[in-house]
């Protein structure tokens, strides 16, 4: 089996800290319309209990909050970026397997895109571009240093070219 020449994991503080802010955001709202519904029907007579209201409201803002989080973690654990002399492999394993690889030969481009939260973590996502529109696109996602990994990429597939030429 070919030896890799770096392993890359997904940057988990990069990855959850905004995905958290945005469930928390989304759940707040989903949960002041359930409080107003709730206080509507109350008025209305429809429904005559204060018991627990707040608390079930607190318990749903935290699940929806956080159950994303934990299924993105579980994403983030078990992901791998494998950079090889020869090709680039993403690795998904969990209960199933799922891998992406491209060879440097067949790349035609790579786009790296940093956010502004990206640029405080220093990090971002990698993506392969193929030729062939048959294969997906194989993206790093939330990975340290992005641009020093990519002109070390450019630089293994260089090396690839000047090598396959002679």
């Amino acid at each position: 089996m070919e030896k890799h020449l770096l392993v890359l994991k997904p940057s988990l503080f990069n990855a959850l800290i905004p995905s958290f802010l945005k469930n928390l955001v989304y759940s707040f709202i989903v949960v002041l319309i359930l409080f107003g519904v709730s206080v509507l029907l109350e008025t209305v007579n429809i429904i005559n209990t204060y018991s627990n209201k707040l608390f079930w409201l607190i318990i749903l803002l935290i699940v929806f909050s956080i159950g994303p989080l934990i299924i993105k973690m579980i994403v983030l654990f078990n992901t791998n970026y494998y950079l090889f002399k020869t090709h680039v492999l993403s690795e998904f394993r969990f209960l199933a397997v799922k891998k992406q690889s491209v060879p440097y030969n067949q790349i035609v481009n790579i786009s790296v895109d940093i956010s502004i939260w990206d640029r405080v973590c220093n990090a971002g996502n990698i993506t392969f571009h193929t030729a062939d529109d048959k294969k997906p696109n194989v993206v790093l996602s939330y990975i340290k240093y992005p641009e020093k990994i990519e002109k070390n990429i450019y630089h293994l597939m260089h090396e690839i070219k000047k090598t396959g030429s002679q």
